[in-house]
């Protein structure tokens, strides 16, 4: 058995899933009356995670070049999560709170995507040092 297949697979589900609830964060969070597409552009490059996962799951010795990528990215990912949740809209977030859609969304955003993506880089760092 490999070496960390287990992660590896459990990075590719956290990768999918991630990028499922972005998709839904920002259909929910989009401007009344907008389309979603331009929104979802913002999305795909989150959908370059995904494959680096689904790389290293089918065979990471071909694929380990990808980590240093993937760390960088995930820095910056966590490092503009971060800044979005502080510096998001008042009048958005204020009808997130009477919509109760907060609940739901903010928890998730903090959980999910910025502790998710730090152990994700983690376990890519883990990944890359191994022979």
């Amino acid at each position: 058995m490999e070496e960390f297949r287990p992660l590896r697979t459990a990075l590719c589900i956290y990768e999918t899933a991630r990028l499922a609830f972005l998709i839904g964060v920002f259909l929910v969070l989009q401007p009344e009356g907008a389309l979603a597409f331009p929104w979802l552009a913002l999305i795909t490059p989150g959908a370059l995670f995904a494959l680096m996962a689904l790389f290293w799951r089918l065979n990471l010795p071909r694929y380990r070049l990808y980590c240093p990528l993937y760390l960088a990215g995930k820095g910056f990912s966590v490092l503009t999560t971060f800044f979005w949740i502080f510096f998001i809209k008042s009048d958005t977030m204020r009808g997130l709170l009477f919509s109760g859609t907060a609940l739901l969304v903010m928890p998730g955003i903090a959980v999910f995507l910025l502790l998710g993506d730090i152990l994700s880089a983690w376990i890519a760092a883990k990944l890359m040092t191994i022979r």
